[in-house]
């Protein structure tokens, strides 16, 4: 099978080896040449022009959010697209609407479109261990498993591509509103001058011992802070969900909560870091004040 992949940030990138493991030909895309090159040296084949990804039989594409999607993944692109069975597997984080008019885009190309939204930061893909959201037609996500399973698991969750964008949001608000319950929790802690790293070993070693807590609680207190990543894609998901929210007309307390601390972190200087980091020290400037 040929797959293209057209963006080539750190997820694209640690997709790649799995795929040229698999013996699959593997054609890259990406709008800065430094990272094709890179790919190039491993076996994959560069593509001056993104509608020859669309050529392939599989394209997986892997684009910063809505804005980018919409520039690289024109009506042009989709059209062109040589044959029929063309099957286009969107991982970014979308707005449903925008799911949804890729969706009508590729139907009336006659090419195949699933949203696949995925958890998990770089080192989860590089590990197989990412968590794939996906939802579209249940045979053309048989189609797509096998790359896709290559690099993580695969949830289906429904059978309308934006569903996938909604669950991978809300996931997404779950994992930042436990982060800033932590934070909170450690700011009060450090408040009174207790030993916030201990009772979040308490925590992370017994009630809450998951992936998300344990990663994300040193971060929290500041004792091992993970690498920076900035505030922009958490801000720029919550207030996505925050729009379905509204149109939905569905409580959303916490949510506005969860904005608002984001929004506060960003103001306080610290948007460059990653939301564990940044919720933890702007819990513990306001307990401060």
């Amino acid at each position: 099978m040929s797959v293209s992949i057209i963006g080539l940030g750190k997820i694209g990138t640690a997709i790649i080896s799995h795929l040229l493991v698999l013996g699959e030909e593997v054609r890259v895309w990406n709008r800065s040449p430094a990272a094709v090159e890179t790919m190039v040296a491993l076996g994959a084949v560069p593509l001056s022009d993104v509608r020859d990804a669309f050529t392939s039989e599989l394209v997986l594409s892997i684009l910063f959010d809505d804005a980018a999607v919409r520039e690289v993944i024109t009506h042009e692109a989709i059209a062109s697209a040589t044959g029929r069975d063309t099957l286009h597997v969107c991982l970014s984080t979308l707005s449903p609407s925008l799911a949804d008019e890729l969706a009508m885009a590729h139907r009336s190309a006659g090419l195949g479109y699933l949203s696949a939204p995925l958890f998990g930061r770089p080192e989860a893909v590089e590990q197989k261990a990412a968590n794939i959201c996906v939802a579209g037609d249940p045979i053309l996500i048989e189609r797509a498993r096998a790359c896709l399973e290559s690099f993580g698991r695969v949830w289906a969750v429904g059978d309308e591509p934006r569903q996938a964008n909604v669950a991978k949001l809300c996931g997404n608000f779950l994992i930042g509103a436990a982060v800033a319950a932590m934070a909170e929790a450690t700011s009060i802690l450090s408040a009174e001058n207790a030993d916030a790293d201990a009772f979040m070993n308490l925590m992370t070693e017994t009630l809450f011992a998951s992936p998300i807590y344990k990663n994300y609680a040193p971060s929290v207190t500041g004792a091992r802070p993970l690498p920076a990543s900035g505030l922009a894609l958490p801000i720029k998901d919550m207030g996505l969900l925050t729009t379905i929210a509204a149109q939905s007309q569905s409580s959303s307390r916490l949510l506005k909560a969860l904005c608002d601390s984001l929004s506060r972190a960003q103001e306080l200087g610290f948007g460059a870091q990653d939301w564990s980091t940044a919720l933890g020290r702007s819990a513990r400037i306001a307990s401060a004040v």
